[in-house]
């Protein structure tokens, strides 16, 4: 996949499809919150942050609950069409409550 630098990516399109996804998976999720960097190997990167439930992130449930939403994500973002590479780091609301990371919350 040819990478592309972050000034050619229309951001607009992947905040409407951060935002869609956000709806379609409520209640589970929480936030999405996302970010462009380079990756270790020097890649355009697009990085997510997305707050899960609680009860999404129970060990019984926690493996299918990230797999829908980086499925859902990936398909609301268009992201074969993005030319980035993409991660995601997922949290849970108690966690994120406990250590207050400005960088988890909506800015």
């Amino acid at each position: 996949m040819p990478i592309v630098p972050r000034g050619l990516v229309d951001q607009g399109k992947i905040r409407v499809g951060a935002q869609r996804a956000e709806r379609a998976l409520a209640p589970d999720v929480i936030r999405i919150m996302y970010s462009f960097a380079e990756d270790v190997q020097g890649n355009s990167s697009l990085f997510f942050r997305i707050v899960i439930s609680d009860a999404a992130s129970t060990p019984a449930k926690l493996r299918e609950t990230t797999q829908r939403i980086i499925s859902k994500v990936l398909h609301e973002i268009r992201a074969e069409e993005l030319g980035l590479q993409t991660y995601f780091n997922f949290r849970n609301k108690s966690e994120q409550a406990m250590l207050r990371d400005p960088f988890w919350e909506r800015q």
